[in-house]
């Protein structure tokens, strides 16, 4: 104290930073693992969910139990009866992954698709870790993107699992063949093998709607299940709609309507086209609903 009544002592310094501590003004320490960022943090979150080793253990059981059902009765839907190409699997194993990936694209993608989005906001506040997340330094919006992202990549894995599933079981009940194309010409076992990939790249295209539509009702309620539900009724709900004749207007408009285009996959040369557009239309829905669901979840109040 200086005799004029004036403290004199040196201002204490800042406390010192070290490494990856927050700089944005947060009193709190930084998130383990914000060096890698929220995707990282994300998917190991995911990888320790019980849920995701369901999905993915349920996708990849149907191409082995399609394959097993029909290599036991050894008689096959006749043509046009069950999904595409199912009825040519007991003379080419190569279309096994072919047709599971027609029947998934029927209900159980888009159910799988919609539990991995309307858990992604809604499950956090059920368990009251929404609110601890965003005390840390990071934007809603690259917790939003990373969480799509993640859920897409899931949904990758579990694709991936059936084609492979698809392969190996067609491979080993039926045999593998040169695929026969929808126009009569025959492709190579590895060109059918690209063909397979490819269409479960468009699958997986088709369902980043479904995650999109579901992340939406995510950041409308703290319910994970009623995101759920909300999400399967509109889908349900614009299917049905479709079939009137009074709302054709409507189908080249709804994403679920482009579902089929794979089958251009497989005529000889491919239907780039029709690919094209309803690539277009799904990027269109995407990134339409997650942008929506970005506005509503910046200026939603997280009170758990």
């Amino acid at each position: 104290m200086s005799p004029g009544g004036v403290c004199a002592c040196p201002p204490t310094p800042p406390p010192e930073r070290h490494a990856g501590e927050s700089c944005h003004g947060s009193t709190r320490p930084a998130m383990r693992g914000a060096h890698h960022g929220p995707l990282h943090r994300e998917w190991t979150k995911l990888l320790f969910t019980w849920r995701t080793y369901l999905i993915w253990g349920g996708l990849a059981a149907i191409p082995f139990l399609m394959a097993l059902a029909l290599y036991i009765s050894d008689t096959g839907p006749g043509p046009g009866e069950g999904p595409h190409f199912m009825s040519r699997v007991l003379e080419n194993g190569l279309y096994v992954p072919v047709s599971a990936l027609a029947a998934l694209l029927l209900v159980l993608l888009p159910l799988a698709a919609a539990v991995l989005g309307s858990y992604l906001i809604a499950g956090e506040a059920e368990l009251g870790t929404l609110r601890a997340i965003l005390l840390r330094p990071q934007s809603r919006g690259s917790l939003i993107v990373s969480k799509w992202v993640v859920a897409v990549l899931t949904l990758f894995v579990g694709l991936a699992l059936v084609v492979a599933a698809g392969i190996l079981f067609g491979a080993l009940f039926f045999g593998l063949e040169p695929l026969v194309t929808l126009s009569g010409t025959t492709v190579s076992i590895a060109e059918g093998i690209g063909l397979i990939v490819l269409t479960a790249l468009f699958a997986l295209a088709a369902m980043a709607c479904m995650i999109s539509l579901a992340l939406l009702f995510s950041t409308l309620t703290n319910s994970s299940l009623t995101a759920l539900i909300a999400t399967f009724v509109v889908f349900i709900v614009v299917q049905i709609l479709v079939t009137f004749s009074f709302f054709d207007w409507l189908e080249p408009y709804v994403f679920s309507s482009y579902f089929g285009e794979y089958m251009n996959f497989f005529r000889d040369p491919i239907a780039w086209r029709p690919i094209g557009e309803a690539l277009l239309v799904f990027g269109l829905w995407s990134a339409g609903l997650t942008a929506l669901a970005w506005l509503v979840f910046r200026r939603k109040d997280i009170l758990s």
